[in-house]
């Protein structure tokens, strides 16, 4: 097994030295120490990566921020740690920013970190090589949008490729299934199971969206019906851009999908992202009310991602508020975060919306979010995306088996 190569950039000699001390006791660890960016530059000049760089912000010359951005721009590194005596709401945005440079953060060591901070350092660095090599495997191939033509979509869409995976919202308190959100999956005959990354901004510039939409939405509304038939009403959310309200074309044909399942109305929420609804004209929101008028339930989706916008919260019928997950992504080392989260919270009390957490991995996560009284969550820490068969599995499975056994005896 290789070491793993880490960077110290400090400017100062005693400190430089001590950590460089410190970290050599580790085997597994292969120490490269600068005293100044330029030194480090050209050292990566020569070896082009390292798994770490332990940086010092505040030196002369070339400061720690520079040096990152430059070795981005050219050479592989591929987590940061922090070394520097600065103020902890700078702290913060520099860890922002280190993340916005696609480097994994490993957090800060201060001044004076012991052999056993360093060692937790460098655990989160093997969690997160690990994580990495179970994502993206070096053996996959990766699939493109641009490796699809427009033919291959409209196939898809008539071979009904495009299936519904289900993703449940949970009770925090209890666990209990609080609703489920209807997410798409292309079953592609030759290459297995593909994500919306791959062909959802196609489908968009095709103008197939609807008809992706509607797929997807009828395939929803018979599950809801054969679960009404058993006396289980479930809750089903889609995601709709803005976009495709710009004629009432979609809305009445989403209405009489559900007239003819014989849906309530109030069983289906249609998620909204809120980036879409700051410039949306007129005719998007007179859409957006005539959904809420027919019954149907609508949320905001991934609030608080981007621009929000408390005026169109204030102005458009939303019932629910859907918080991105970049919040409780940093709950548990970001003080800001939990102050936001109860934030909207308050807020959604206010207005008297129900409010879900999305994002939420572990249970560390969950039980603060219950201490700030969280009420309806999702992420991986309840349920990944699942498809309708396992949902049905784990979810209602007595049902499902009486209904075969009832289907065979007929």
């Amino acid at each position: 097994m290789s070491k793993i190569r880490i960077i110290v950039l400090e400017d100062h000699p005693f400190q430089r030295a001590v950590l460089e001390y410190n970290l050599a006791s580790f085997t597994d660890v292969e120490v490269f120490a600068f005293g100044c960016a330029q030194d480090a530059l050209a050292w990566l000049d020569v070896h082009k990566s390292a798994d770490i760089v332990i940086c010092d912000l505040m030196m002369a010359g070339t400061d720690g921020l520079s040096f990152l951005r430059k070795a981005k721009a050219k050479y592989r590194i591929n987590a940061v740690a922090l070394y520097s005596c600065i103020d902890m709401e700078l702290r913060r945005a520099v860890s922002q920013m280190i993340k916005m440079l696609h480097f994994e953060y490993l957090g800060d060591l201060s001044k004076t970190p012991s052999v056993d901070n360093l060692k937790e350092m460098l655990d989160r660095f093997a969690d997160f090589s690990t994580q990495n090599r179970e994502v993206s495997p070096p053996s996959r191939v990766e699939i493109r949008p641009k490796d699809f033509t427009l033919l291959d979509f409209q196939l898809a869409l008539e071979q009904h490729q495009f299936v519904g995976f289900y993703q449940p919202k949970f009770d925090v308190a209890d666990f209990s299934l609080a609703g489920v959100e209807v997410l798409a999956r292309w079953i592609h005959p030759e290459l297995g199971t593909l994500s919306p990354v791959v062909f959802i901004e196609p489908l968009i510039g095709h103008g197939l969206l609807d008809e992706l939409f509607l797929q997807l939405f009828e395939q929803g509304c018979q599950l809801q019906q054969e679960l009404l038939n058993q006396n289980h009403q479930i809750s089903l959310a889609y995601n709709l851009d803005i976009s495709q309200l710009n004629s009432t074309k979609l809305v009445y044909r989403i209405v009489d999908i559900v007239k003819r399942f014989n849906i309530p109305p109030r069983c289906i929420t249609l998620e909204i992202t809120e980036t879409g609804l700051l410039s949306a004209p007129a005719v998007n929101m007179e859409n957006l009310i005539r959904l809420r008028m027919q019954g149907f339930e609508l949320a905001i989706d991934d609030f608080g991602a981007a621009h929000s916008s408390l005026a169109r919260l204030c102005e458009l019928p939303f019932s629910q508020i859907k918080l991105d997950g970049c919040f409780v992504k940093e709950l548990g080392t970001e003080p800001r975060c939990q102050a936001a989260i109860s934030s909207v919270i308050a807020l959604s009390q206010a207005l008297d919306m129900e409010l879900v957490i999305e994002g939420i991995e572990t249970n560390s996560q969950l039980a603060i979010l219950q201490q700030l009284g969280c009420t309806v969550g999702q992420g991986f820490c309840f349920s990944r995306p699942i498809d309708e068969h396992t949902f049905i599995q784990r979810f209602f499975p007595f049902d499902r088996e009486m209904d075969d056994c009832i289907r065979l005896s007929t």
